[in-house]
Formats: C-alpha cells, structure tokens, sequence
C-alpha cells in the first residue's frame, strides 16, 4: 500500500515548469502574432482608404482660385493665382514708383507752408557756425 501513497514530486515538477515554459511562450507569440497582424492591417486599410471627403475640398478650394470672374459677396474682381503672380513678379519695379510718387504728392499736398519752414531751417542750420551754436545752448 505504502507504493500507492507515494507521490513522484520530481515529475510534478518537470510538469508543471514545463506547463510555465509552454504558456510563457504561447503568449508571447500571440502577442507578436496579434501586433504583426496589427500592422498588415493598418498597411491594408491604408493603402485601400479613398479620401473623397478631403480629396473633394482640395478641388473646390482649386477651382477657387484657378478662375476669373466676380466675387458675388464682395464685388470683388477674381483672377488666377498663377496670373497674379506673373503680374506681381513682371511689374514689381513700377509699383514701387507708383507708390513712391504718390507719397511724395501726399506729403506735398498736405502743409506746403511747413515744408518750406522746413527747408529755410535747415538752411539756415547748415550755414550756421559751430560757435554760434555753442553760444545758444549755454544761453539755454
């Protein structure tokens, strides 16, 4: 009876560390499987998406601005972008004249009593000589 009774630990053992190994190991290559997975189907997901949505806006906003005609909320007049960008590299020197002159009518036109002041001081200024000058800030 007492053979009965007796258990053999040393094959429990290697059971149950192998029984460890075996499940340690089912789980990791599940875990690699599912993330390989994973990545062939974001690949596949992406590769089959269609972005019409997107793909829709960018024509509208293209169609914007490849077109001539009216703005029908600002009255504004609507060229292509390529267009007003020939226009703005062909004619950059005669803006600027453009520009240039009216600045000079505006300064012009707006106290010609003060330029002339102006003028006379200065004048005045560059003929006058450094001892004078001395003379009327220690007065001061």
């Amino acid at each position: 009876m007492a053979a009965y009774d007796d258990l053999n630990v040393k094959r429990i053992f290697v059971v149950g560390i192998a029984s460890v190994v075996v499940t340690a190991v089912t789980a990791l290559a599940v875990q690699v499987l599912y993330h390989a997975m994973a990545q062939w189907q974001k690949t596949e997901t992406q590769a089959a998406s269609n972005y019409t949505r997107q793909n829709s806006i960018l024509q509208e906003q293209l169609q914007e601005v490849s077109v001539f005609g009216v703005d029908d909320t600002t009255g504004n007049i609507v060229i292509p972008v390529e267009k007003a960008i020939d226009l703005m590299v062909d004619e950059p020197s005669s803006r600027k004249r453009d520009s240039d002159s009216a600045a000079d009518e505006s300064e012009a036109d707006s106290d010609p009593k003060a330029d002339s002041d102006s003028k006379a001081d200065s004048d005045s200024k560059a003929d006058s000589d450094p001892e004078s000058d001395k003379e009327n800030r220690d007065e001061t």
